[in-house]
């Protein structure tokens, strides 16, 4: 793996410098020009050495693993894992056997939460002192959202929309609320950031400033069948101090 590995970045390297040249000779960049030609030629063979350095080793993302960030708080539950894919596999085979299912120790006011792009089911440790039925609903719920999304790729689905709705007649929770009313106490966290649509201007509050890029959700359903579109991006800004 390692000598293949070796073999492409070398002929990446080579693809590079041949762009490179072949803007040069396009006339789009003037060759000795200090401010475009020269630092780019520069970077060019940065990465062209990069490309061509041989990788010794690589870490797949393996599913049903824990990353090292939520180790600490997230605890995996057998037993629940085995009965949550006893649910899946007449609906989705394929999906069964990549879950993982446990408590997230952090959970305060959340009865649980669903993690599409991992296949996890994370659930408050509290719903056990309520009763073993609110632990199988919560399970279900979670489960609609991973089933809702395997059906339908890498589309960008609303939370508790039609898809998530069928998903739960399938697993047996049909008319299943899109909230619980369950009594926990919860910590209060100061709200720093606002995101606005720049489409449609309907802002959110949020504690902490989203890690990947977001987008209006109604704009893009509305103007674009439901797909991410960068006209549509939050503009996100941070509250002035109270």
């Amino acid at each position: 793996m390692s000598s293949f590995i070796h073999q492409v970045g070398q002929k990446v390297g080579s693809q590079m410098r041949l762009l490179f040249d072949g803007m040069l000779g396009n006339g789009m960049l003037e060759e000795g020009d200090p401010k475009k030609g020269e630092p780019l030629r520069r970077m060019v063979g940065d990465i062209a050495k990069t490309t061509t350095a041989p990788i010794a080793s690589f870490t797949p993302i393996t599913p049903g693993t824990i990353s090292e960030r939520g180790r600490k708080w997230r605890k995996r539950d057998s037993n629940l894992e085995e009965r949550a894919r006893r649910y899946l596999e007449p609906h989705a085979p394929k999906l069964a056997p990549l879950l993982v299912v446990g408590w997230n120790l952090r959970m305060r006011t959340t009865a649980g939460v669903a993690i599409t792009s991992r296949s996890e089911v994370w659930l408050n440790p509290a719903l056990r002192s309520i009763s073993e039925e609110e632990v199988e609903k919560t399970l279900l719920h979670e489960l609609a959202h991973l089933l809702a999304q395997h059906r339908h790729g890498r589309r960008r689905l609303a939370p508790h929309g039609p898809e998530w709705m069928q998903a739960c007649i399938d697993l047996g929770i049909p008319g299943e609320s899109r909230t619980h009313q369950l009594p926990f106490v919860g910590r209060r966290l100061k709200r720093h950031y606002l995101l606005r649509c720049p489409g449609c201007g309907e802002s959110h509050e949020r504690v902490r400033s989203p890690r990947r890029t977001v987008a209006c959700l109604s704009c893009c359903r509305r103007q674009n069948g439901g797909i991410y579109h960068e006209r549509f991006r939050f503009v996100i800004s941070r509250k002035p101090e109270e």
